[in-house]
């Protein structure tokens, strides 16, 4: 995946049953962030894929550069507040202190690289598989442990089996990508992140099997 504008388009428009399926089985408006996350991934999938024509010259340089913009956005600023965010609505109350220090830190993540995004320029390097997005980051390692920090350490630590499983696998493909892609860490490791959209919607459909008690109560498996 993320291989070619068809790849990231294969991969964007089969992610939108699935975010269907997790939609679907929303009960209370505090599920909606975790549930709405396969849509947001099979967007930034099909905004890649504008990417990529821009690199194939069936776009133009401004369009392009519009749809890098809009990919580092949402996985630069919006992925580090919302994953945390969206475990912590699900987590009962009692449970919600855990993860609340990683919103905090999701925050902090996010409004960094806001600004580096937001000072541009932002250049598009097209490697043999996939996109590196070159940002002025300064103290790029460091601020990329955070960010890996903030988006997985709160399905570890949550309290249903299945967020669990989501986070170790993002975990393990967060990591890879690290280490042996890293100039292209922000294109892959979204990918990898589409991926696991399945485990969201077993989630959300696990959930709702559920009374509602149980729900709020974090009883899910």
């Amino acid at each position: 995946m993320c291989f070619s504008a068809e790849a990231d388009l294969v991969v964007g428009l089969g992610l939108l049953p699935i975010a269907a399926v997790a939609l679907r089985e929303v009960r209370h408006a505090r599920e909606i962030p975790f549930a709405a996350l396969p849509l947001l991934f099979a967007v930034h999938q099909l905004i890649e894929a504008v990417v990529w024509a821009g690199v194939d010259g069936d776009v133009s340089a401004s369009v392009q550069q519009a749809a890098a913009v809009a990919y580092l956005v949402i996985a630069f600023p919006l992925l580090p507040i919302l994953m945390p965010l969206a475990v912590l609505l699900l987590e009962p109350r009692g449970a919600r202190l855990r993860v609340a220090p990683f919103v905090a830190l999701g925050a902090v993540v996010a409004t960094y690289f806001s600004l580096a995004v937001l000072d541009g320029p932002i250049r598009v390097v097209a490697h043999p598989h996939a996109l590196a997005y070159v940002a002025p980051l300064e103290n790029g390692v460091f601020w990329t442990g955070l960010y890996i920090v903030a988006v997985i350490g709160p399905s570890l630590l949550s309290g249903y089996r299945s967020i669990v499983a989501f986070g170790v696998l993002n975990l393990v493909g967060l990591t890879t990508v690290a280490l042996v892609y890293a100039e292209a860490f922000t294109s892959l490791w979204c990918v990898w992140a589409a991926l696991t959209s399945i485990l969201i919607a077993v989630h959300m459909v696990r959930r709702r099997r559920l009374p509602d008690a149980d729900r709020l109560h974090g009883l899910a498996g």
